[in-house]
């Protein structure tokens, strides 16, 4: 089994992180002026703008910071 490349209380920046959030499945939690705006989710998507969790909702990408956290 290989390591996980997203670690617990990892912040989410770049491209390459969403991309290994989105394949290891990571629980992310969602914060905007260091509080957590919404239930913890893993990623479904993302674009330059914006991420798309799984359970559909769209968070502005440039607005909240995301964080990986243990599951």
């Amino acid at each position: 089994m290989s390591k996980r490349r997203i670690q617990a209380d990892q912040q989410i920046v770049t491209d390459k992180d969403f991309e290994f959030a989105i394949k290891e499945k990571t629980l992310v939690r969602v914060v905007q002026n260091g509080m957590q705006i919404r239930p913890t989710s893993t990623i479904a998507g993302y674009n330059p703008d914006a991420i798309r969790m799984e359970d559909g909702s769209v968070v502005h990408r440039k607005a909240n910071s995301f964080f990986a956290i243990s599951e």
